[in-house]
């Protein structure tokens, strides 16, 4: 009979995550299903179910707990002590395991468990001494084996309960310091908003357009109503993208649609469907967005984090994942999440996902943001030209240039402008003839002309780049409007002002200039 060491424990428990925060996630999975048995059995509506987590720091104490069927008394004891060995259904059910109950054993001194059937009047408790088992864990002289440890650290009681009771909690009781991330209320939130099946949040745009292509392939998003110290969580996504300003943030970009695909087998069967946001793809999403990138699920519970794609390898670059937003939901049976929940069983169907997906992600979308790219650059090359043509005009209706010499460079720089504002017109051209009828392209080459549009006189009409000849004669150089200096001053002047342009960065020299002829024409 082959002997299950003590270590088995270790790997199951302190060993198993490397972030903390997970043991929410696996207590929220669990919650789920309880709740999805509830409702089949008639216990209750989805909109009845709750999964409340209360954290209280100064007591350094954490629960959670769900009103799905909750365990028998009879079935209580035969369901808590075994370990690894869960009768959930793989096919059905988000936790599988058996393991995931226990990996708060890692983080307090005390792990309780107390449950409730509906008809009813106990509540079974099942605690565990926690420190203990740690203890047991890195104490060379006591060796049980791994079910002697888990009956040495285990005690089963019983409580009076309302016989319309039905509920599961956990209890983290004593937090250890080390775990101290346990009890960050904002932290745990942020986390779980990411990764538990949970709704959009109200305010996003896209939410009923996402809910309604589901409904239609007849396609199913779990969602739960999860709570934080009273405060409901959802998924964090917006339609604007900021960027950090001022200690604050600031939009730069939006989402002006979502794109949807579905993934199917040989056998013509989906085992992914997907929808990613459409914007003007202007740089990486930063950081200060909490849902960029492309986000892996099943059931609705995050696999992995914002770099799970690129860790895989789907990206031509590994940057391309920070320039999207969007879920994939794998529903393919076979896709079974690992132990670790960052990634799926590696088995053939998951290799079939991964070469079904791969080329929007490693094609496609390396395409959408290089052609956006390339077309903001052009759209720019001809924005720069109008406003140096506006600027030059300008300076010669007001006298505003140095000397001829400096009048001469302005006008160079037009005629380099205007070649490279004709390159420019042509890679518009290529680009919108080759994506006319690509709806993603089509949405952001409209979306980036509106922002490089002609500039509007007060008349209502374009004002055209070429609108004035650049050779027009100046009304006079700025010095000449230095009447109090003779002309051989004035030259000298002019000299001066062109040194600072010379050995100045551009606007510097502009401000440098112009605070000097202000002082000398008092």
């Amino acid at each position: 009979m082959a002997i299950i060491g003590k270590n088995v424990i270790e790997n199951l428990t302190t060993a198993m995550y490397e972030d903390l925060r997970i043991i929410y996630r696996e207590y929220v999975q669990n919650a789920a299903d309880s709740i999805d048995k509830a409702i089949k059995q008639g216990l209750l509506r989805l909109e009845e179910a709750r999964i409340e987590i209360n954290i209280d720091a100064n007591k350094r104490y954490v629960s959670v707990r769900d009103n799905g069927t909750g365990i028998s008394c009879d079935d209580f004891l035969r369901k808590m002590s075994r370990i690894a060995d869960s009768e959930k259904d793989r096919a059905e059910d988000k936790g599988f395991r058996g393991i995931g109950r226990l990996g708060g054993i890692s983080s307090c001194k005390t792990l309780k468990f107390s449950c409730s059937v509906r008809g009813e009047q106990t509540a079974s408790v099942c605690v565990w001494d926690a420190q203990q088992v740690r203890d047991i864990l890195v104490d060379e002289k006591q060796n049980p084996s791994a079910g002697e440890l888990v009956d040495m650290v285990t005690t089963y009681s019983q409580d009076v309960c309302d016989i319309d009771e039905h509920f599961f909690l956990v209890e983290l009781i004593d937090i250890e310091q080390s775990s101290a991330e346990l009890l960050d209320k904002d932290n745990v939130q942020k986390y779980l908003e990411a990764v538990a099946p949970i709704p959009y949040a109200t305010g996003f745009t896209f939410k009923s357009k996402i809910a309604e292509f589901a409904r239609q392939n007849g396609f199913t998003i779990d969602e739960y109503q999860v709570f934080i110290n009273g405060e409901r969580l959802f998924k964090p996504y917006s339609r604007k993208l900021y960027e950090p300003h001022n200690h604050s943030k600031k939009a730069y970009d939006e989402l002006s649609d979502v794109k949807f695909e579905i993934f199917k087998d040989t056998n013509g069967e989906t085992i992914a469907w997907m929808w990613y946001g459409v914007s003007k793809f202007e740089k990486q999403i930063p950081a200060i967005n909490p849902m960029r990138g492309i986000r892996l699920r099943k059931a609705n519970i995050q696999i992995g984090n914002e770099n799970t794609f690129s860790a895989h390898d789907f990206y031509k670059e590994p940057r391309g994942c920070l320039y999207f937003v969007g879920e994939v939901f794998a529903v393919g049976k076979n896709l079974i999440p690992n132990a670790r929940r960052d990634y799926f069983n590696l088995n053939d169907t998951c290799r079939l996902f991964e070469r079904t997906l791969r080329p929007l992600f490693y094609d496609t979308f390396y395409t959408i943001y290089h052609r956006a790219n390339e077309y903001k650059k052009a759209l720019q090359k001809q924005s720069e030209l109008q406003a140096t043509q506006q600027e030059h005009e300008q300076r010669m209706a007001s006298g505003g240039f140095i000397d001829a010499e400096d009048q001469a460079a302005s006008e160079k720089k037009i005629e380099e402008l205007k070649k490279a504002a004709e390159r420019a017109a042509k890679t518009i051209e290529t680009r919108e003839q080759k994506e006319a009828t690509d709806q993603v392209l089509g949405r952001v080459y409209s979306a980036l002309r509106s922002d490089y549009a002609p500039s509007v006189d007060e008349s209502g009409e374009e004002t055209p780049p070429q609108s004035k000849p650049c050779s027009e004669k100046p009304k006079g150089y700025m010095t000449q409007s230095l009447s109090k200096y003779n002309r051989k001053e004035q030259k000298l002047i002019s000299r001066i002002y062109s040194i600072l342009k010379a050995i100045l960065p551009h606007d510097t020299a502009e401000i440098v200039i112009s605070k000097i002829q202000e002082e000398l024409s008092k």
